[in-house]
Order: C-alpha cells, then structure tokens, then sequence
C-alpha cells in the first residue's frame, strides 16, 4: 500500500480519468476500533525465541551504514517517514532506482527471528486505470513475509540481571508470486516453505547430456552406481525411495527416449537377454556390454534403445519377445533438494508453529508494482520494521543497561554538532590541524560514526597523536563528505577523536533516538501536501487550513522541519526530503525517528473514504481511479488477519524504525563487525589474508565460508580477539592437513601397519568397538587376528568398529571438521547446541564448510580455549603448548602447530592492525 500512496498524486481530481458518468464502485466501511495508546497488545510467545545475534542487509550491502541510509534516497519512491505523495510512509523502498549499486534479484532476512506469516498469490493480481477512455491493466504484488524478532542486550558478566527486550517485526512486501516460481526452477525458493515428498535435481548438478553438451544435469544410472542410462535436467522434480548414496528413482518408468507422451514406456526385449524370463520382475544378463530394446516383438532394424547389463527389469507377456513395463533407474542422492512450495497461495497464511529463519536467509524476490501513474510496472521492496510492545519503556530501560556494559560495546563515536573540520592540504601534521581547527568550518549536525569505518580507513587517513603530560592520546580522521556545514555544503576535511571531547557511545544507548505519537491521519497529510504544492484555490485553502495544520503542526513534521533547519511554514516539499536523505548526518537524524503511527496495512476503508473530497470524488462525479485505487488498497491489507494472532495490536498502530536505520545501528555490534576486545581492531577476515594462509589447493568455497563466518559466528562463539583467531587458524590448518581434509582418515595400511601396532595406536577406540559388539577374545593372538582380517587398510569398517554408535547404526563418528570433532557424544552435544544435525547425518562436516566451521567454533567455546588463547603469561610455543592440549592431549603434531601460529601471526599482523602484537 506504501507503494500505492508514493504517486497518489497521479489520481487528483484534475486528473482526466474523473468521468460524471461513470458507476460509482462501493466500498463498506469498516469501524475504528483503534483504542487508547495505553492498551495493551496481545503478547507473543517469547520463551521460545531467542534473542537475535546476526544482521543481515537485505541486499547484502557492505558498505558503510552511513552510505546504505544516504542510498536510499536514489529510490524512485518510498521514503521514510514520508512518501514521494506526502503522505506518512512507514517503510523503505529499494526499486529500479537503488538497484545500480546493489544486486537485488533476491531479498534476504533483516535478523534472526521466526516467520510468523507470509502471502504468495498465484499470479499478482491487477488494478484497472482508466487513462483517455480507455482501460490500463497494472500489476500489484501484494505478497509479503512477516518475520518476529526478539531484540535484547548483552548480559553482563558476573550479574545475574536479566537484560531488558524488545519484540519486533520485519516485514518484507511486494514480492514475487507463485507462478514465476513455477515456470523458473532456477529460482531459489524460501525455506520456511514446507518441503514436500518430491525432491529436485540442484541447480550445481554438472552431469553432461550426451546430445546438447552445452546443457547440465543429473546422470541416471542403470543400478547403484551403475552404467549412464539418462540424464534429468536441471530443477526436474523427482520421487524417490531407499536409502544410501544412490536412491531409486520413483517417478518414471524409464529413460525419456522410451517414455510415451502418456508417461507409458515403450519396447520389447528378447526373452535370450533375460536372466529370469518366466519371472515379472528380473534383470539384463548377456556376454555383452548393452542389449537391445526393440519398438516392436520381432527381429528387424527396430532398435530405439541400448540398455546395460545388469539393468533391473520388469517385463510382462509371453514368447520369444518380452513387454517392457519399467527399468529401474538410480540417482545420486547428494545432488537433490528437497522441493518446497508453500502452504497455499491466494490467502494470509499464519503459522501455528513459526519457522525459525536466521539473518541473510533468503525471504523471496522481488515483485512488480505499478504504480496507477507510473508507465512501466516496476520491481520493489517496501521493507518495514515496527514494534508492539512499549518501545519507550524499552529505550529507557536499555539506557541505563548500556551504562553497566564494558567500554568495548561502545561502538558509535560521536561527533557533536560545532566539530571542526580541517581541510584536507598535503601531507598536514597532527600540529598543524590543531593550529588550523579554530579556523576550520564547523559541523552543523551530530553525527555517529561506526568504528568499522574508522578502523577500515588507509593509513594516510589516519593520525594518531600519542599521550603528552598534559594531553590524552587522540586521533585525526579524514572523512569525505559526511559532515555537513551550515549552509548544507558536504566537507572533506580532518576531525579529532580525543577522550572527554567525542564519546564512544554502545549502540544500546539508543544516541539520537526518540520516540514521536504522531496521530495525523492520511487526510491531515494529504491536505498539508496539495497545499505545500500549490493544488488549492484560495478558497480551497481556507476550507482545509485546519485539516493541513493538523499535520504541519505535528510532532512528526516539526522534528523533520528541525532536522533540515528551517521553520515551519507548512510547505516541507519531498525534494527537501530527499535533499536530507543525501547528507548523512540529516539521514542518520532521520532515521533515528522512531514514529508511534498507525501502520499502512490495517484495512480501515473510512480512513481512505476520508479523502474523496480532497481528490474530487463524489457520489455526482466519481473519480474511477481514485476508486480503483482504493480497491488495491483494501487487498494490500493484512493486520486484521494476522495481528492478534503474533502478538501486535489489533487497533492497528505500532512503533515504526527506519530498517535500514536500525540494522546499521545494530549490525556492528552482533553481527557485520568483528573487533579485538583487547586492542579494538576490526577483525573480520579477508579472502586476501585467507587466500594467503591457505594456499592454491584450497577450495575458494570454503575461504569464502571462513570470510562469512568471521562476519557471523565469531562473535556469537567468542572468538573476539587476534590471538584467538590466530591459535584458531593455526590449530585448524595442522587438524585438516593444509584445509584440505575435513574427514579424518582411518585406512592403515599393511605397508606400515601390523594388527598389533594399529592396536597399540587405539586401544581404547578399538576395545570399545569390542565392547558394543559383544566380541570376546579367548587369546590375544585371537583378538589381533580379528584386527588384521577387519580392521586393516579397511577406512569404512574401522570407522564402524571405533566410532560407530548403537544409536546410529551404519554411521561412524570419526574425527571431522574444521576441528576434527570426535565421537558420538561430542557430536550429539554440538547438534543440541548448534541445532546442526550433525548427530544424524554426521557427513555434514565434511561436506559443507560452513557446519564444519561452526562445529568448531562450538568447540572452542566449550572447551574455553579463548582463556587459555588470551592468557597474557602463555606467550609463543608454550602458548600453542597450552592451546593443542584440549584439542589434542597427545599433542600430536606440536612442531607444526608451532611453526604455523608464528607463519598465520605474522601474516595477520601483516593484514590487520592489531595492537596485540606478541613475539609469537
């Protein structure tokens, strides 16, 4: 609906489409039954959902925060808190005008959090325009997804206080509906879509058709893997049953080239090819590596088919030629997805039980609106975020939490309005800026800047001044054009960071925040707008001079009027807004506008009624599009629907944050900015320093996995500090071989090994293996016998015998991972942990780099490796000493473990500014 509102000025009464002889449409008005502020909302079930800790741009932007807010001004439409119709706007919109920059084909969840609801029509319905007597068919995506989240401090160390919280909601509209899904099976599709039996050949499956090499898929074989027999293309839905590597295909009879269009198969096999001819059920046996299938029973040049050896059949008939009824065909299971869909379309869709969804997941793709102005349909995102609950109460309380938490929260330096900015000349000392900053223009706006972009600026734009006898240790910054002077002129120019004068405050001290009741209605603001530009006639004006105060009087325009810096006169024009948007200190003021207002999407059609008289609509002369308009209105509604249910208030207002505002005020702190709690330098790892500890062997896909996990999960597990990454990556190269090996191997050979040396290598796993076996032994010779007919150059059947585990038979537990995880019960502590379900499918942590990471974060943390890490008396090989202990009490490999920490140390010191340089 924001959408709708952006161009509302496309349907005013002087538009041509006001016909007096055109039927009026009717609409039913639906009571208000907003109550007072003070009620209160129905309470979600927060027990379950834990706090958030990952943001995620939804578009993935890595830019600064100051640069994402100053972005959203290129959009064509859509601005928080106003629309480009001046009218409120509760939300952002990324559209074909924010696209240069970003790759918005798909739009990824704000934080962690639960979908609570969603809507995906079957096709996007269309409003009928009237434009010049004619009819004009516009497309409007209604769908959306509608995510709860649960926005809570850091606990404080040592105190058993209970952080205060905040439910909040992240809702995703105008995205793209079911039918593009259907006809595109490269399109991703959402996980918390339910899965269904079916599964689908992924998108990565890179098996060759024989016919067209340019096209990729998945090989069907002839048996467990067996001989080459088809190939299914990409995104082809299947049915399957079995277990194992490969699994049986269910969903066709045969190969395509013998399948009729009915799905029937086709041809005849000679009885002489057949192992069991008088059986149903048998399979191909012949001196010959293929046989023939035939179109029709007999002997002629009617060969449609070559079919290997040892093929399943199943055939039916009698004499020399057998019917073919289906051949028996396997796939590889690891190259499926499961198909998912969702629960329906063309309705909202609650969920009893919310999906849990984590930031940077995928929510959809983007939708085409059109805009009853616009030309062209276009594709966009209204994204909003809001709150139920007392917002207020919560900043309060999340205020003074802040005072109890320790300097390194602070993330947010601030300059203050009236900062010098010295102008950028050569190669300046730190003196001469000092001498120059009484002279320098000054900042007319506070403004905050994360740490991250001060950390990541290069080393000539960067002073630091150490401590005098009557001077604190300071820094100079060069910032381009994000503070602004008096006249709104962009500066380039260096500014000081020194104690006592620019605070480092923690983004839960909410700087600059401030919650605005607003209570003006679309008719307040729409006569405040069609003034601002000159719309009325004299008596118009005075005829609506008190509707229009109502809204240029109100607290929400008098704060933007403050932040721009004029008076208000009622004539704030959206190209003032925008003008704002574009410097960063105004955008981030902006921003920090938390709005009490009723949400855009309750369906209250005597709030739209309202504005009939504005835009010349009357019984006498009904205006169709204004009409239409309305009706596309009452079909982008979901509050009613969905409210009470998740917990909102059903009167329809809500506490309203700027998105983009809020992700960037928090991302630096959870997740998206990684800083040594010792030294305060921004950790996150590159692909350059990865790339340069790994080498050329290593898979990019898992340096790429190591760079997003240094964004998301080092945090989360504690690994906050250079020497912990360092002793990390240095134990991990030695525990994979290089980061080659991510599955420990267990196949000793002969050559090297006797049954009695590969005993006295592992008694303890190999006597276990015994022990749930219930093998005994009546001599030792016995007993290594048994290992040398079993156990000996056999990787798979070791792996049973030592780590296997009566509770999951047919699997073993053997050392995987970034940190070889080992046994059964560690892993089944890490699946409870994590929610990684590695305890069942414990080949995850050698097949995706990102679980084989994050195990051994987990690891990490448990076994409170970062004391040992960080422990100032533990400096060099004695240090690594102290680290390999709990990850391997042998302390197998030691020398290496050594020589890489001091290799991965001076490379890290090489990379990254760290202050915590030790003689490693």
């Amino acid at each position: 609906m924001a959408s709708v509102l952006s161009r509302l000025f496309g349907l005013h009464k002087y538009d041509a489409t006001s016909r007096s002889d055109a039927p009026q449409i009717p609409n039913s008005p639906v009571p208000d039954i907003r109550p007072l502020l003070t009620s209160t909302a129905a309470e979600p079930t927060t027990h379950t959902l834990r706090p958030l800790e990952n943001w995620s741009h939804p578009f993935q932007d890595t830019r600064d925060s100051l640069r994402q807010l100053t972005h959203l001004a290129n959009a064509v439409a859509g601005y928080y808190p106003l629309g480009r119709g001046g009218l409120w706007h509760g939300g952002v919109h990324f559209d074909s005008g924010t696209a240069g920059t970003l790759e918005q084909s798909s739009v990824h969840c704000l934080a962690d959090g639960e979908v609570v609801a969603y809507r995906i029509d079957t096709q996007s319905p269309k409003t009928a325009y009237f434009a010049n007597d004619r009819t004009v068919e516009k497309p409007f995506s209604r769908n959306f997804v509608l995510v709860r989240h649960h926005l809570q401090p850091p606990k404080i160390e040592g105190s058993p206080d209970t952080p205060p919280s905040l439910i909040f909601y992240s809702l995703y509209m105008h995205l793209q509906d079911w039918a593009t899904y259907q006809k595109d099976s490269t399109l991703a599709r959402p996980r918390f879509w339910p899965e269904r039996p079916t599964f689908r050949v992924k998108q990565t499956a890179k098996d060759v058709f024989p016919d067209r090499p340019e096209q990729r898929g998945l090989n069907v074989r002839n048996k467990l893997n067996g001989q080459v027999i088809d190939v299914l293309p990409r995104g082809a839905e299947v049915a399957i049953s079995g277990t194992g590597q490969f699994r049986e295909l269910e969903s066709s009879l045969g190969p395509a080239k013998l399948l009729n269009p009915d799905g029937s198969i086709k041809g005849y096999l000679s009885t002489q090819v057949l192992k069991h001819p008088d059986r149903k059920e048998t399979r191909i046996s012949s001196s010959k590596q293929t046989v023939n299938v035939r179109a029709e029973p007999v002997i002629a040049d009617n060969v449609i088919f070559d079919l290997p050896v040892e093929s399943e059949v199943t055939v039916s008939g009698e004499g020399e030629f057998r019917k073919l009824e289906r051949i028996n065909q396997y796939v590889h299971f690891d190259s499926l997805e499961g198909a998912i869909e969702p629960v329906a379309t063309d309705q909202i869709e609650v969920l009893d039980q919310p999906v849990a969804i984590k930031a940077g997941d995928l929510i959809g793709h983007l939708g085409l609106y059109q805009d009853g102005g616009a030309n062209q349909p276009d594709k966009k995102l209204h994204l909003e975020t809001f709150s139920g609950d007392d917002v207020e109460e919560f900043i309060e309380a999340s205020r003074l939490w802040a005072q109890r938490l320790p300097e390194k929260d602070r993330t947010w330096l601030k300059f203050a309005k009236g900062a010098p900015v010295v102008a950028h000349e050569g190669n300046v000392t730190a003196a001469q800026l000092q001498a120059s900053s009484t002279s320098s223009p000054v900042s007319a706006a506070d403004l905050l800047v994360p740490r991250k972009l001060l950390d990541d600026l290069p080393a000539d734009r960067k002073i630091q001044v150490p401590a005098t006898p009557t001077r604190k240790a300071r820094t100079w910054y060069h910032l381009k054009h994000l503070l602004h002077d008096a006249d709104n002129n962009l500066l380039d120019g260096w500014v000081c960071e020194e104690p006592g004068v620019t605070p480092w405050v923690s983004p839960w001290a909410w700087e600059g925040y401030g919650v605005i009741i607003d209570y003006s209605r679309p008719k307040h603001l729409l006569a405040s707008f069609l003034n601002a530009i000159g719309r009325f006639s004299d008596e118009e004006r005075e005829r609506y001079r008190s509707i229009a105060e109502k809204d240029d009087k109100g607290p929400m325009k008098s704060r933007l009027y403050e932040i721009i810096g004029r008076n208000p006169d009622g004539t704030l024009m959206v190209s003032e807004l925008l003008a704002a948007l574009e410097r960063p200190a105004h955008a981030q003021s902006i921003s920090q506008m938390v709005l009490y207002k009723e949400s855009e999407w309750i369906q209250q059609p005597k709030i739209w009624d309202a504005l009939d008289e504005l835009l010349g609509h009357s019984g006498s002369t009904p205006h169709l599009n204004w009409l239409a308009e309305k009706q596309r209105i009452a079909q982008m509604g979901w509050w009613r629907e969905v409210a009470e249910k998740v917990g909102l208030p059903s009167w329809g207002s809500a506490y309203h944050f700027h998105p983009i505002g809020l992700f960037g005020h928090f991302a630096n702190t959870v997740n998206g900015m990684l800083n040594c709690k010792i030294c305060g330098t921004t950790l996150t790892l590159t692909k350059d320093f990865l790339s340069e500890i790994c080498g050329s062997e290593v898979n990019p896909l898992f340096i790429s996995a190591m760079v997003e996990a240094s964004k998301k999960l080092f945090n989360k597990y504690g690994l906050d500090s250079c020497e912990q990454i360092t002793h990390l990556l240095a134990q991990a190269k030695k525990e994979t071989g290089g980061f080659l090996h991510f599955r420990e191997s267990l196949n000793y050979s002969r050559r090297t090994y006797t049954a009695a040396k590969l005993y006295r290598l592992s008694p303890t796993v190999i006597n276990a293996g015994f022990s749930r076996k219930g093998l005994s032994f009546a001599s030792d010779e016995e007993k290594l016998n048994w290992i040398d007919e079993h156990l000996i150059g056999n990787d798979a059947a070791y792996g049973l015998h030592c780590y296997g585990n009566a509770e999951q038979p047919g699997k073993d537990f053997r050392g995987r991972g970034l940190i070889h995880l080992t046994h059964y019960e560690t892993y089944k502590k890490c699946a409870r942990d994590t929610g990684l379900p590695i305890d069942s499918n414990p080949e995850l942590m050698e097949k995706d780099f990102a679980v084989a990471i994050e195990t051994a974060l987990w690891f990490w943390k448990v076994s409170c490796i970062a004391a040992i890490a960080e422990d100032p008396s533990l400096n060099g090989d004695v240090g690594v000493t102290a680290v390999t202990r709990p990850i391997n009490i042998g302390l197998a490999g030691l020398p290496d473990r050594q020589k890489y920490k001091r290799e991965i140390t001076k490379k890290f010191n090489a990379h990254f500014d760290s202050r915590c340089k030790r003689n490693d």
